[in-house]
């Protein structure tokens, strides 16, 4: 099955009917995709999801702003900005970095319609 934007799409899609569960669903998936390594140290323990962007910032809760995170990052990382806090971490990594990077990239629209009115030759 695949990632879904956000938890809200379980329930939309009927995944769930409970939104705890969606949430839950939706945590285990990104878990799942970040192969259960944290996106910045790579750690596996004590794993959860980390607002690249925080909320805060303007951050939002839809897939592309979030990122399997080892608590300690999540601690660390706080409400600063992604980048600035990344590099001046030891554990920094290119590949990794490019990884987030490419995650958080919007995905072009699936099926785009373009509206085109009808001139009516009348006017």
């Amino acid at each position: 099955m695949e990632i879904l934007s956000s938890p809200q799409q379980y329930l939309f899609n009927l995944e769930t009917t409970s939104s705890q569960e969606a949430k839950r669903m939706w945590r285990q998936k990104i878990k799942e995709r970040w192969q259960y390594k944290c996106a910045y140290c790579g750690s596996g323990k004590n794993l959860t999801i980390d607002h690249v962007v925080p909320r805060s910032k303007g951050g939002t809760d839809f897939t592309k702003n979030v990122v399997c995170c080892c608590h300690d990052c999540n601690q660390s990382k706080s409400h600063n900005p992604w980048e600035e806090w990344y590099f001046s971490q030891d554990f920094f990594s290119h590949s990794k970095y490019n990884k987030i990077t490419e995650w958080m990239e919007p995905e072009p629209p699936k099926n785009l319609f373009i509206y085109r009115p009808r001139k009516n030759s009348a006017s």
